[in-house]
């Protein structure tokens, strides 16, 4: 039995002085003065539960040039995250038994848990029922994305629904249509009561992926009024940057959906502190260096994200513009409750997915550092206090990547 001690842990909402036991990858007994096997120090540091991105494409297969399942896990323990929900949008996708199969191996064999997404497509969705005990949720397109897999057919978008509501799985929508970024922007909105509309005629659970705007965010809030089964993430790099970065950084910040204005940059920040958001995700999408080099135009959507997720929130808790407790909620209560997992808190019984956090710790993002296999990140040059220094997942420690105490007592493994 491992034990915890010295820290403060985030436990009920708050943060106590306690000791946390672990065993056979579960939290075993919370506690002072626990005893076990081996004891771990952990003074001056904080224990959150292991943050959950229910956004991330892992890549791997024939592009595994951008990101690999064992680079992935590598970038997502330097961000602290313990669980990631990987997006079916491979090449090839994840649309059949032997593909889900083939790629849950690759996963599982890396540090992180790993949660598959199901591809529907024009040709399976008659056959959802076969693929659902391999999935944990499905994924529709019916805006531009890496790949394929776009389904444009409004008729078969009521009978997408109508199957996956006999799945009972969760159906994640990338509701945003694609063309001019100002367009894409203006009628987001309009794209997310689209398939909230759907999903209250076939009540299917529906998770709408990354809400960029004001409008789209106040669509959502008043569907749930109506009962309608609803969540929806917004991510990082919404919070962190607006249209006019993308029009002075050019491909290095395009992206589907688009970055929106400052007012609506401004909107998900209160939205966020007021409880109305109810997850963060990062849309983990790595691009190589090259491949971002080739102007606007030529150039993938999608940055990359996973590795900084904590560290860019945890910042914003130090700096007072967002509660530690709604920081927990959005990266880790939240997603575990939706999904069905038995994470996102400490508590006996849970899971030990946990990170420690050093929240006086200041570091520079560089590019030599970034973990990612991709070998860039949109936040370059941001100085963030507050990094992940140890994590556990089911259990067993797992150090990030260049993490090391002051005294030096913890390396990477």
């Amino acid at each position: 039995m491992t034990v915890l001690t010295g820290a403060e842990v985030f436990v009920e909402g708050h943060l106590q002085k306690l000791d946390i036991a672990i065993e056979d990858g579960k939290i075993c007994a919370l506690g002072r003065d626990l005893e076990g096997d081996e004891r771990l120090d952990c003074s001056g540091k904080l224990v959150l539960p292991g943050v959950i991105d229910v956004h991330v494409h892992a890549r791997d297969l024939r592009q595994s040039h951008k990101e690999d399942w064992g680079s992935l896990a590598r970038a997502a323990l330097a961000g602290g995250v313990t669980t990631v929900f990987a997006m079916p949008n491979t090449e090839p996708p994840l649309d059949t038994i032997e593909r889900v199969r083939d790629y849950r191996r690759r996963a599982q064999a890396s540090q992180i848990n790993a949660t598959i997404y199901g591809a529907i497509t024009s040709e399976n969705y008659k056959d959802l029922d076969r693929l659902t005990p391999h999935v944990a949720a499905f994924k529709l397109y019916l805006g531009e994305t890496t790949g394929q897999l776009i389904v444009r057919d409004k008729k078969l978008h009521r009978e997408i629904f109508k199957s996956v509501t006999q799945t009972e799985k969760i159906l994640t929508v990338h509701a945003q249509r694609g063309g001019d970024p100002a367009d894409v922007t203006r009628h987001e909105a309009d794209d997310i009561c689209y398939v909230l509309d759907l999903a209250a005629a076939y009540e299917t659970k529906l998770h709408i992926a990354h809400v960029t705007t004001q409008r789209g965010v106040e669509a959502i809030l008043e569907a749930k009024k109506s009962k309608i089964d609803v969540s929806f993430e917004t991510c990082p790099h919404y919070l962190y940057f607006t249209a006019k970065d993308r029009e002075s950084r050019g491909a290095w910040l395009k992206m589907n959906p688009p970055l929106a204005s400052e007012e609506d940059r401004e909107f998900l920040w209160w939205a966020l502190n007021e409880g109305l958001i109810d997850m963060i995700a990062t849309d983990h999408a790595p691009h190589t260096i090259e491949e971002k080099s080739v102007g606007y135009e030529r150039a993938p959507a999608g940055v990359p994200g996973v590795e900084f997720l904590l560290p860019l929130l945890f910042d914003a808790v130090n700096a007072d513009k967002l509660s530690l407790r709604r920081f927990v909620e959005v990266c880790c209560g939240t997603p575990a409750r939706r999904f069905g997992l038995p994470k996102g808190e400490i508590a006996v019984g849970r899971d030990a997915d946990l990170v420690v956090i050093d929240p006086d710790r200041k570091k520079t993002i560089t590019r030599k550092d970034v973990q990612s296999k991709c070998g860039w990140s949109p936040y370059e040059g941001l100085t963030l206090r507050g990094w992940p220094v140890m994590a556990f997942v089911r259990g067993i420690r797992r150090n990030p990547p260049c993490a090391a105490l002051a005294d030096g007592r913890w390396s990477s493994l």
